[in-house]
């Protein structure tokens, strides 16, 4: 098992504090914008604690290879891989800002041969059509409706505030079972 004093479980502790902040922060603001840019703030450290069991895995610190200790994560931690989108998109392709428009990020392109492809951004989300030998490929696209995203899981918008507080409600047990490795 992982030891109290360890200083990565120290550190995804903290990380766990810093986004338990964040989102109260935002649960308790009455601007739009201002509780917007607080959940993606808590997105960033929820996902940090994430990271540092990761690389504890990879460094073989804990009983269980990376591969398999994303597994479990996956399956303790609601909306796992929308916060992952949400925080690459943020900091790595885009950033996300509150707009009003229904927006999509990709990066997505149509390949194939003979054929062809449409992406159409609905209420309902995103819908995708091809033809003949064509397919869509995406690498992690997100697509946003002011304060939602759109969950692939349950196929449906799904507000920010939701994905974030359920995910870090669910962080505590997944820290325990960490814990354990």
């Amino acid at each position: 098992p992982v030891a109290p004093d360890d200083p990565r479980l120290e550190g995804v502790l903290e990380q766990l504090t810093r986004a338990q902040l964040f989102l109260r922060e935002a649960q308790s603001s009455s601007d739009p914008t201002d509780r917007f840019r607080r959940l993606i703030a808590a997105v960033y450290f929820a996902r940090a604690g994430v990271e540092i069991m990761l690389e504890a895995a990879t460094m073989e610190v804990v009983k269980v290879d990376r591969h398999n200790l994303e597994v479990k994560l996956v399956s303790q931690l609601p909306y796992y891989h929308l916060i992952e989108r949400l925080r690459i998109h943020d900091f790595h392709r885009f950033g996300l800002l509150l707009r009003d428009a229904l927006v999509f990020q990709g990066p997505a392109r149509f390949r194939g041969g003979p054929g062809g492809g449409s992406l159409a951004l609905t209420p309902e989300g995103p819908k995708v059509s091809t033809a003949g030998t064509t397919e869509l490929v995406e690498r992690r696209p997100i697509t946003l409706k002011n304060d939602q995203v759109f969950d692939e899981g349950s196929n449906s918008f799904v507000s920010v505030e939701q994905v974030v507080a359920s995910f870090i409600g669910a962080l505590p047990a997944a820290i325990e079972c960490f814990k354990g490795l």
